[in-house]
This record gives structure tokens, C-alpha cells and sequence, in this order.
């Protein structure tokens, strides 16, 4: 009986794993997806994380985040949209909750700040997980 409990336990953050990989997996996807639409060979997400900013860097970004569903067209965060994706990334309700407090309301003068300012706050975030 112990070692059936123990295997539901395993098989729980087993799939909460793979669901955070998958999720992941799709950003990655849809990196280059906004890659092959503007022409470019450069992970700006990626550039992002590294502090480099250029002046394609909040294009991309807001391409990816707007395919994933979780900005609109002005760099403006969708809730449910947002709350999916957070609650794919992962299971961890402090982290969760850290996500929407830190992460859920984008600022910046216009879509593409507004979106590299989301992407590092999501970043900072995710360095925990």
C-alpha cells in the first residue's frame, strides 16, 4: 500500500515536470516561429535574460508573448491567459502567487517596453522554479 502511495507521489511531479517542460518547450517553439517572420537568427528572448537589448529585441518578444495569449497587440497582460500559463510553468503556488504579484501588470511606454519589462520580470521569476 506504502509503495502505491509513493508511485501516485512519483508519477504527480512527474507529470507537473513534463507539463513545465512542455510549456516551455512551446515558448521555445514560438521563438522560432517570430524568428522565421521577422528574418531574424537572434533568440531575443534569450538576449533579454543576457541584458541585451536591441532594437528588434521587444518585437520578438511581443510576438511571442502575443501568440502565446498572454499579451494583446499594446503590450497589455490578458488574465486568463496569463494565469494558464503560470499555472503550466508550475505547480508551486508561492511561486505562483510570486508571478502574478511581481508579473501581473505590465508598465512601459509603448508595446515593445512594455513587453521586454514583462519578459524580465517572468525571467526573475523562472530562475526560481
Amino acid at each position: 500500500m506504502k509503495l502505491a502511495y509513493v508511485l501516485i507521489i512519483a508519477l504527480v511531479c512527474l507529470a507537473a515536470q513534463t507539463a513545465a517542460q512542455s510549456e516551455r518547450q512551446r515558448v521555445q517553439d514560438l521563438v522560432k516561429e517570430c524568428q522565421k517572420e521577422s528574418g531574424s537568427t537572434v533568440n531575443e528572448i534569450e538576449n533579454i535574460r543576457n541584458g541585451v537589448i536591441t532594437a528588434d529585441t521587444g518585437k520578438q518578444a511581443l510576438c511571442v508573448n502575443r501568440k502565446l495569449g498572454v499579451l494583446d497587440q499594446n503590450g497589455d497582460l490578458i488574465a486568463d491567459k496569463f494565469k494558464q500559463h503560470v499555472d503550466a510553468l508550475t505547480d508551486k503556488n508561492d511561486l505562483r502567487e510570486e508571478f502574478h504579484n511581481k508579473c501581473g501588470k505590465t508598465e512601459g511606454e509603448n508595446p515593445e517596453a512594455k513587453t521586454i519589462k514583462f519578459v524580465k520580470c517572468m525571467q526573475s521569476v523562472l530562475a526560481k522554479v
